[in-house]
């Protein structure tokens, strides 16, 4: 389906307006996500992704049951998209002061002494390579989540494209078995509720795939027993909540802008959030996974 950029770009606008609101995010990472944002949404539909053949994806069977189509591992993405967006990306977060902007100075030399190339990064990134970015991270102690943003930045238009692509490989399902994602496997960034019956869909951490969950059930762990599920929300931040589980302590926020006159852009919408990250967090439970920015 073709994507209607003009739209999708005021959208993106709109959002970054009302994220400018928020007293506790600072202009200079606004500026930042700006830059970021626009650059990845151009890029969006200009990828050009090479999908796995049918046999090397799992049977339709296996998917039933919540088995994911490919393995994250296995995700396919435009690597030379994806290295030119790195370079573009460390162009843009060079210019930001402070530790951020240190993170994109150190990576940037790596990649011009040849101690790191863009081909290593963005496999580690697809294996979820802990000990690398562990590395990597003792050399920016002051923004140690700098490199796995780099790579998840520069290749998450052409992943955000191929999931679009195998989703339409998927059986048909009304709701997912499980909570992770369908296409990937990883966990999800955040939930929405959508629809006048409120029908749950989450949003995927990884690929950005945007699929039906069981509403009363925690998607981390699967428990749905109602009297181990709550939820609670903040009056300073309307159209959030935050769902709970008390059998794994994990949570996942939740958009519901159904009486709103506000559009849902998941990958935003949880730095809008960030204020319940701290009450979540306050009160013992833990999030499923980092924040579409690394943190």
């Amino acid at each position: 389906m073709e994507r209607n950029m003009a739209q999708e770009t005021r959208r993106l606008d709109r959002k970054l307006a009302q994220l400018r609101k928020k007293s506790y995010i600072s202009s200079d990472l606004i500026d930042l996500l700006d830059e970021v944002a626009h650059l990845q949404l151009t890029a969006l539909p200009e990828a050009e992704v090479h999908l796995p053949s049918d046999e090397e994806l799992a049977a339709p069977e296996a998917v039933l049951q919540g088995v994911s189509l490919v393995n994250r591992e296995n995700f396919p993405f435009d690597a030379a998209q994806a290295e030119r967006l790195l370079g573009e990306l460390i162009r843009i977060v060079r210019k930001v002061e402070g530790p951020l902007g240190d993170g994109a100075e150190i990576a940037a030399k790596a990649l011009e002494s040849g101690d790191l190339t863009p081909a290593e990064l963005f496999r580690r990134f697809l294996d979820d390579d802990s000990a690398f970015f562990g590395g990597w991270a003792e050399r920016m102690p002051g923004a140690p989540r700098t490199l796995p943003f780099l790579a998840q930045a520069a290749m998450g238009p052409s992943m955000e494209a191929a999931a679009g692509m195998l989703a339409a490989k998927l059986p048909e399902m009304k709701v997912s078995p499980v909570g992770t994602c369908p296409v990937c496997g990883a966990m999800p960034l955040i939930s929405s509720l959508e629809q006048k019956e409120g029908f749950r869909h989450a949003t995927c951490s990884f690929c950005r795939h945007h699929y039906r969950i069981k509403r009363i059930a925690c998607p981390v762990c699967g428990e749905d027993d109602q009297k181990k599920l709550t939820f609670f929300t903040v009056d300073e931040e309307p159209g959030f909540r935050v769902d709970v589980c008390e059998t794994c302590k994990t949570y996942v926020k939740t958009i519901d802008f159904r009486n709103l006159d506000r559009v849902a852009l998941p990958v935003l919408d949880d730095l809008d959030s960030l204020a319940l990250d701290y009450v979540a967090a306050n009160q013992g439970y833990r999030r499923a996974t980092l924040s579409a920015w690394g943190f």
